[in-house]
């Protein structure tokens, strides 16, 4: 499968280079085409580097240039998104105490939904830093929980196999309203490693199951 990446960053570089070993090619799209193709080149594999309009025409694209940008830089691209299964894992937060600048209203993925109507949106990996996903996947350990979240089900089950395939463990909380909750649980990550908690987390759900 082409999964398409918007923007350079560490998010992109680690889930681009899982997407090339689990077998897909991924396709890095940026304002500067050259810095792709370099951010490609480091990946290796079957990556490659172009602009975002080339990046948005695949039928999976990862939005992962920070906001506020990224709804400007989606409804640039909204006609070309059309139809396709858009990935929203960023988390609008600002420093010094990292709450969402969205608080009380429409979260960073609904707003992302709002500029191109016609894709179908799901939130995932915007708990999970890079650092951990960069990481080699070790035998017999624990993955990483990623939760989704979408109003589209189909849209929602592609991205749990693709999080699978990528070597986490996906959790399906339910519609795109609850990227709500998940951009507030990234800010508390961001806060505790700010606060020299780690380098790096992931949350993770302890569960009793439901009876």
């Amino acid at each position: 499968m082409r999964v398409g990446l918007l923007g350079t960053g560490p998010m992109t570089r680690a889930i681009g280079a899982r997407l090339v070993q689990a077998g897909h090619t991924a396709v890095i799209g940026s304002r500067d085409a050259q810095r792709a193709a370099a951010v490609a080149r480091d990946i290796g594999g079957d990556a490659h580097g172009t602009g975002y309009r080339d990046a948005a025409a695949c039928e999976v694209v990862i939005v992962a240039v920070h906001d506020p940008v990224a709804v400007d830089v989606v409804a640039g691209l909204s006609e070309v998104l059309d139809g396709a299964v858009l990935i929203d894992l960023g988390n609008p937060l600002d420093p010094p105490h990292w709450e969402s600048r969205y608080a009380g209203g429409p979260s960073l993925a609904e707003r992302i939904a709002d500029a191109a109507p016609g894709a179908r949106v799901v939130k995932a990996f915007n708990t999970v830093y890079a650092e951990l996903l960069a990481l080699p996947s070790a035998a017999g350990s624990e993955p990483p929980q990623t939760f989704i979240a979408s109003d589209d089900a189909e849209a929602a089950a592609l991205v749990i196999a693709l999080a699978r395939e990528l070597g986490t463990a996906p959790v399906d909380v339910g519609s795109l309203r609850m990227a709500r909750h998940l951009e507030a649980v990234a800010g508390f990550e961001v806060a505790m490693v700010a606060s020299g908690f780690a380098a790096a987390v992931a949350t993770r759900l302890s569960a009793v199951p439901p009876a």
